[in-house]
């Protein structure tokens, strides 16, 4: 699994920028290649075209990008000619989206455009700039929960899929814990069904986050929580990483040919991701 997170993107947008052709606009295909296409016009101070208004009316879509009137390049009247970029995070090897645009604006000739992805998957990519290669199974931090293989991942609950539990060292009997489980603020929610859930949760609330999760509609095979009857005894074992290791080495093969029983863990704390691993 080839992950990248967002600060590697930053990196390697802020390398490939300075790699790049002039341009006299740019414009993200949505949403996530809207990341590159405002840090490249931002960077350069150029137009950000919509690619709506692209589509609706390629002719004179860069003049109609509109810039503060205190712009450089409006103050002071800076020319500019008709290159436009089209750009987005990544592209497949069989690059659809780019694909479908190029056909959209085969028959215009008022701009000259150019498509660009800061990741491609293959040599065989339809793509005229790129930073660098990342063959799948990839997986990016900015949008993993829409991803296809998250379905062959285990994920954590508190700091995941919900914002984490930020009151006292949790007790037996926790009034303020159980309104937390039945109300928790939803952070990251998969949008394709996840292996298992695996939480440090007690057996006692998995009715409450059983509710939780269905009203959050997550959809999942297994829900594993902690066995301890208490919350003190779960802090006497002190087995969380443990407890999530063992999970993710006996998730239960579904039959799926060539493809890993558990591909992933999506753990929300540094130190137990490490002891993971």
């Amino acid at each position: 699994m080839n992950f990248i997170s967002l600060a590697e993107l930053y990196r390697d947008m802020a390398a490939w920028e300075r790699q790049l052709p002039q341009f006299d606009a740019v414009c993200g295909v949505p949403r996530s290649g809207l990341i590159p296409a405002t840090y490249i016009a931002l960077r350069r101070n150029i137009r950000l075209v919509e690619l709506s208004d692209l589509l609706r009316q390629p002719e004179g879509a860069i003049t109609r990008a509109s810039l503060r009137p205190n712009n450089p390049v409006c103050k002071y009247n800076l020319p500019y000619g008709n290159r436009l970029l089209i750009v987005d995070d990544s592209t497949s090897s069989e690059s659809a989206t780019f694909k479908g645009l190029q056909e959209k604006f085969a028959t215009q000739t008022d701009l000259q455009i150019t498509y660009g992805a800061v990741y491609r998957a293959a040599a065989k990519s339809q793509v005229d700039y790129y930073y660098r290669e990342v063959p799948p199974p990839r997986i990016f931090e900015w949008n993993w929960w829409r991803n296809w293989w998250v379905q062959f991942a285990l994920c954590d609950l508190d700091g995941v899929l919900c914002e984490d539990w930020k009151g006292k060292s949790e007790v037996s009997n926790d009034l303020e814990f159980a309104k937390h489980v039945k109300e928790a603020t939803p952070l990251y929610i998969p949008q394709v069904p996840i292996k298992a859930i695996v939480t440090s949760r007690i057996e006692k609330y998995r009715k409450d986050t059983e509710e939780w999760l269905a009203k959050h509609n997550v959809k999942y095979s297994k829900l594993i929580m902690h066995p301890a009857a208490t919350p003190e005894q779960r802090r006497q074992l002190n087995d969380h990483a443990i407890r999530k290791a063992d999970a993710y080495l006996n998730t239960p093969d579904e039959g799926y040919k060539n493809i890993p029983k558990a591909n992933f863990f999506i753990e929300s704390d540094a130190r137990q991701a490490a002891q993971i691993f």
